[in-house]
């Protein structure tokens, strides 16, 4: 998927798209470290098939997903040391 795809599907209202919202709830669930028990793998299963959307879409956010684990959180870069950057 090119950068350009990736703006567009985060241009898109996500909020008001119900297969959206499953879909990132089915890649967060998946994605938050806890492994899904068959049943819960077999529910996914199952609302992969119900529909050819539901794939492309979930595939979609799985992406996205994986975008935003690479951005590291604002808190979490170091600030430049004052003392170095008045020696700039």
């Amino acid at each position: 998927m090119a950068i350009g795809d990736t703006m567009e599907l985060m241009k898109k209202d996500k909020n008001q798209d119900p297969i959206w919202q499953s879909a990132w709830t089915w890649a967060r669930r998946q994605h938050e470290g806890a492994s899904l028990d068959d049943a819960t793998c077999a529910e996914l299963a199952q609302w992969l098939a119900a529909d050819p959307m539901h794939r492309k879409t979930f595939d979609e956010a799985a992406r996205l997903w994986l975008l935003v684990s690479l951005v590291p959180p604002a808190n979490d870069i170091p600030l430049p040391d004052s003392d170095r950057l008045a020696d700039l």
